[in-house]
């Protein structure tokens, strides 16, 4: 250990499997090699040293859209994942809807290409499966995906971004979930029920309602809960794992947490901070850019959904990182149906939780949980991420519990910034203020300092 290594970082409260302990981080060629004493450091070409701010193991954000290929005047990945850089992201995890979708080895090998010469920081990818795409599950799977991905809705204008990723025959689900059993991967779904949304959402205009307000009374629990129960049946039927994919009603995990009880684990939940932080009265305030899938809820959901982190029925949370174009999202103020759903979350996830943290809804080790190791956990990348450990890639993230701030769109990070106004001048309390990838630091202090092309693709360890 005396010959010099790459970095060294040094902290009074280093998070380990054990809790936090004061430590330097030993990194060499990506990788976490030795984890020692303060005293016993050996000399690096760059040491930090972060004093009593807690460092973390790298988030991963196991939700996101980069829009690229195809629609990268959203975003791209340079951007994207610079915006992830800043927030504390150090790998994402990007799902397929794109042009063309990602529903076969060669689309899965195009994004991956792209992804790989812009991104500032670690990246995998989901495969996607639906109607008509179910027999290339094992060529994605061989190229690296990390689960498979169906949305359970056609989404006929955007059928170009779809194809091939949907389904809404229970028949061609259940063989998308026989098939990730076979393969070993999770079987992720959108859980919202076609039938009953456009049920709802007939029913919304018939009534002439059309605001921004009436967006949740489209998409209501109910139809989220629906589609969970069938999901959750036909997933133990194919004896598969099951991950429902951005939870937004307390009722819906509770949903989960009942089942649990009736027969065992098998399936896991995510949930967004978008839905732990706002509710659907965030539509009356910033109309369309509040317009999310599944949407904002109301106050008691909220509450029933935080029972549920608490007592870890919720195992992971994302950002469904979402941008687009701001004349798209403009539209919905006369006519909500008419505006698309998604907004950007990756570099304000973090600071948003810390501030959850700070004001003592959750721990900071129960963060970790949540951000890193469980995401790393369900993708199979535990080991190498979500974790500080020897061995493992030198993922790291250092925070300022302390460190207040207000959410200001135009100093985000995104392609178009007019358009992450989801949590304009939510005031935070905690920030990342240094960002490293695989033993290199990638932002520091809010400045990003990495480059594009850095990202490394990352697949399940075998």
């Amino acid at each position: 250990m005396a010959e010099r290594v790459d970095f060294v970082l040094k902290g009074q409260r280093v998070h380990t499997g054990q809790g936090f302990q004061p430590l330097a981080v030993v990194a060499r060629g990506g990788e976490i090699v030795a984890l020692t004493s303060l005293e016993d450091a050996p000399p690096a070409r760059e040491t930090y040293d972060a004093g009593s701010h807690p460092v973390l193991p790298g988030i991963i954000d196991p939700h996101t859209h980069m829009r690229d290929p195809g629609h990268t005047h959203r975003e791209d990945w340079k951007t994207g994942t610079r915006a992830g850089a800043a927030g504390g992201v150090t790998c994402v995890l990007e799902h397929p809807n794109a042009v063309p979708p990602v529903n076969s080895a060669g689309n899965f090998r195009l994004k991956r290409e792209i992804a790989a010469a812009q991104a500032y920081i670690d990246f995998g990818l989901f495969g996607g499966v639906g109607d008509g795409t179910v027999d290339r599950m094992e060529e994605q799977a061989r190229e690296g995906a990390i689960a498979f991905k169906t949305f359970l809705w056609p989404y006929p204008d955007r059928s170009d971004e779809f194809a091939g990723i949907y389904t809404i025959d229970d028949g061609v689900l259940y063989q998308i979930f026989e098939r990730a059993a076979a393969l070993g991967l999770p079987a992720c779904v959108h859980a919202e029920s076609y039938t009953l949304v456009r049920m709802f959402s007939e029913r919304m205009k018939r009534a002439g309602k059309y605001a921004p307000i009436h967006h949740e009374q489209s998409r209501p629990v109910v139809a989220e809960l629906e589609a969970v129960w069938r999901t959750m049946v036909l997933a133990r039927e194919a004896n598969t794992r099951l991950n429902l994919l951005h939870i937004s009603s307390g009722s819906a995990a509770t949903a989960a947490k009942m089942w649990r009880a009736m027969h065992g684990m098998g399936v896991t939940v995510e949930t967004c901070p978008t839905y732990l932080t706002l509710t659907a009265d965030r539509m009356g305030e910033i109309g369309p850019y509040a317009k999310i899938n599944p949407p904002l809820r109301s106050i008691e959901e909220q509450a029933l959904l935080w029972e549920r982190v608490a007592d870890g029925t919720i195992d992971t949370i994302s950002s469904d990182h979402g941008p687009h174009e701001f004349a798209a999202k403009e539209r919905g103020w006369h006519n909500i149906f008419d505006a698309p759903a998604g907004a950007p979350g990756v570099e304000t996830s973090l600071p948003i939780m810390l501030t959850h943290v700070n004001n003592g809804r959750l721990t900071l080790e129960r963060l970790v949980e949540l951000m890193s190791a469980n995401v790393a956990h369900l993708y199979g990348l535990y080991g190498r991420k979500g974790v500080i450990a020897v061995g493992s890639d030198a993922d790291l993230v250092v925070v300022d519990m302390a460190l207040r701030r207000y959410i200001e769109p135009s100093q985000l990070h995104t392609k178009d910034p007019r358009v992450a106004r989801m949590f304009e001048g939510f005031e935070t309390l905690g920030a990342p203020i240094l960002t490293v990838v695989r033993g290199r630091p990638v932002m520091r202090d809010g400045e990003i300092v990495g480059e594009p092309g850095y990202g490394m693709f990352v697949s399940p360890l075998r």
